[in-house]
């Protein structure tokens, strides 16, 4: 192992930054596949032929 006086500073924090940048992908991907996963239980996964035909909109109610 180097001694800590023969490292590169700029090397060190490039390399650092590379690696949070990588970390802060995987969290992002995490996040997005999460929110995928609750959008479709929210709209697909319900009982279908029980919510979206009961609706009544707007113009089934005014009588023209």
């Amino acid at each position: 192992m180097p001694n800590p006086s023969e490292i590169d500073l700029g090397s060190a924090l490039l390399s650092t930054f590379i690696l949070v940048g990588f970390i802060a992908t995987a969290f992002v991907f995490i996040k997005l596949t999460i929110i995928g996963i609750n959008y479709v239980k929210i709209n697909y996964l319900k009982d279908e032929g029980e919510d979206r035909g009961e609706k009544i909109t707007r113009s089934e109610t005014k009588g023209f």
